[in-house]
Order: C-alpha cells, then structure tokens, then sequence
C-alpha cells in the first residue's frame, strides 16, 4: 500500500472494481473495505463492476495524478478555489444522510395527486407524427414529450414499437434484488452492542446479512427515544435466492445474524420484511459503451427522455439529477 503513493499517470481501459483495487491497495483492501460498501451501495460483485461507472473520480485520479492517495493528500484546486479551512458556502456541512421527513412514499402520493393519475400502469408507447401515444390503465394519453424513468428491463418492452435497438440494450442492463427486514425494540431491553449508523458484513465473513443500520443514529425523526429500530439488508448479485424465503424464516436468520455479531437476544416488537427483486442496476464492465449506445438512439427521438439509476448514478441524487436534465430539455409552452 505504501508504493502506491509512488505510482505514475497510466489510462487503463475499462476494468472491473476489484482489478483496480487489488492493482493499488492488495487483496485485503478489497476483501474487507471496498467489497462491503460496494455489496452496500450496489449489491453487487466487484469483480463484475466497471471502476469507470461506478468510480469514475478514482479512474481519473490513476489516469492524470497515477496515485489514489497522493491525489487525495494533496489535491490539486482549481484557479481561485478556496484554500483547506475556509468557511463553506450555504451548501457545506450538514449530514451526509438526507431524506424527506414523511418519507419517500409521500413524494410520489404528492406526484400521483399533481397529475391526477394514481397506479396506472404504462402498458405501450407509439410514435405519432411528432408527438406520442401512451396506454395507462386501459387508457390512451396524447404527449408531445414522454420521460422514461423506469429500470432498463421495464423500459425496454415500453420503447419496443418506438426503437426495436434501443428496447434490445435497454434489456442487457443486468440488475441484482435486494430483500429488508425491520426489526423495532425496546430501548430499555435491548441488550446487545450499539454500533454508530450501523455495519457492513465483509464477504469473507457473511453468512447471509450483507449490512444493517440503526435508523434512529442516521435518521433521528424515524424513531421515538424509548424504541430502536433495525434494519438488515440481504441479497445482491451472490444471495438472490434470499428472497425466495418466508417472512418468518428471514427474521429469524436476522436475529440469529444480530445475535452473533451484536449479542442482541432480545425480542423484536415489531417485525417487517421487504423484497425488491431486480431493483438494483449492475454498472458492469462495459457499461460506459452500452450508456453511450443508449444515449446516442434516444438523443435521435425528438421529445423522448430517459431518467432513472440505470444509467449515470445508482443514488436518489442521481435519480433527481437525470429528471430534471430530461425536464429540462422539453421546450416550455
């Protein structure tokens, strides 16, 4: 790890996480810190993820500076940036961890109630002289503008009569499944270890619990002081077959999981199980041709948009940055 600081600019072509891990840092690093936050974030494998979509700024880093390290130790400022230490503008500091106090379901209820349209189910688009066709629920809506923000597999059967090659790369994009279990107790009893916002299971050492949170610690409005709330996260591209579980048996394989790496024997309150099948996009070796690829066919159907994870960025900022991209794109009335 030491010599990394010594290496030289070199441009790689796309490889996988885990190559360039192992490349500067060895085998450990990999194992035991860049291998559970991916499996966290992704759910995935890094050998089968693309450093250049998924940490394009490391990329670059090895490419311009040769060395992580130095390039973080010593960065290089733009002209006129601000010098280490000076006060942050209105947008610094702050939790890293953000979401909306009445939670996520609320945004889209506020969205479904602004449109007037509530679980309708996109069946078909058509093309129609310069404007679109879309079916939802049994029903036909005349747009000059359509926006696509559903998951590459989704969107592929949608775009069929629109774009047969964009449906066709839009299906490759592989995605994992991910499954959660909730478990709420009472802080009086509960007797095993507090662990800030939470853990990630490294690989090496998991049995079936990829990661777990303490909600109240990185949200405090989630739960009252006298309850503490859990949540564990299964599944991604090595455990599919998770889901395929009861409810009973995950919650059980939760607390056992919670027992060994916490000494938490207490009973839960309250338990919820949660599955999300194929909810994960895979940015996979390669995936920076197939973006381009798909980019290049929408870019040529006038008023037809794509936004989602499957693309630029997994996160929800990511989500809210390629709407309001494609938003902005369609001419005002």
């Amino acid at each position: 790890m030491g010599l990394e600081m010594f290496r030289q600019p070199k441009r790689y072509p796309d490889r996988s996480v885990a190559e360039f891990v192992v490349d500067h840092f060895g085998q450990e690093t990999l194992d035991y810190l860049a291998e559970p936050l991916l499996s966290g974030v992704y759910g995935g494998d890094p050998a089968e993820l693309s450093i250049n979509s998924v940490l394009p700024r490391f990329a670059e880093m090895e490419a311009t500076r040769g060395s992580l390290a130095r390039s973080v130790m010593f960065p290089k400022r733009p002209a006129g940036s601000a010098k280490p230490g000076a006060p942050k503008g209105p947008g610094g500091g702050g939790s890293l961890f953000r979401t909306v106090a009445s939670g996520l379901g609320s945004v889209v209820e506020a969205l479904g109630n602004y449109a007037n349209v509530k679980h309708a189910g996109v069946e078909s688009i058509e093309r129609q002289g310069t404007c679109f066709r879309v079916r939802a629920g049994g029903e036909w809506i005349e747009a000059s503008a359509v926006i696509v923000a559903a998951p590459g597999p989704q969107a592929a059967p949608l775009v069929q009569g629109i774009d047969p090659e964009l449906a066709a790369v839009l299906g490759t994009i592989p995605y994992s499944s991910s499954s959660l279990v909730s478990l709420i107790y009472d802080e009086a009893k509960f007797d095993g270890r507090r662990a800030g916002f939470g853990f990630l299971v490294p690989a090496k050492e998991r049995r079936r619990m990829a990661a777990a949170t303490f909600v109240g610690t990185k949200f405090p409005h989630r739960a009252p002081e006298d309850r503490i709330v859990l949540r564990c996260f299964f599944g991604g591209t090595n455990d599919e077959a998770i889901l395929k579980e009861s409810d009973d048996s995950m919650v059980a394989i939760a607390r056992e999981e919670l027992r060994s790496i916490l000494g938490l024997t207490a009973a839960p309150l309250f338990t919820a199980v949660s599955r999300w099948p194929k909810s994960m996009a895979q940015y996979t070796v390669g995936h920076g041709k197939r973006i381009e690829e798909i980019k290049r066919r929408a870019a040529a159907i006038p008023g037809f948009h794509l936004a989602g994870n499957a693309y630029d960025g997994i996160g929800l900022p990511d989500c809210v940055r390629t709407g309001r991209a494609a938003v902005a794109k369609i001419p005002r009335a």
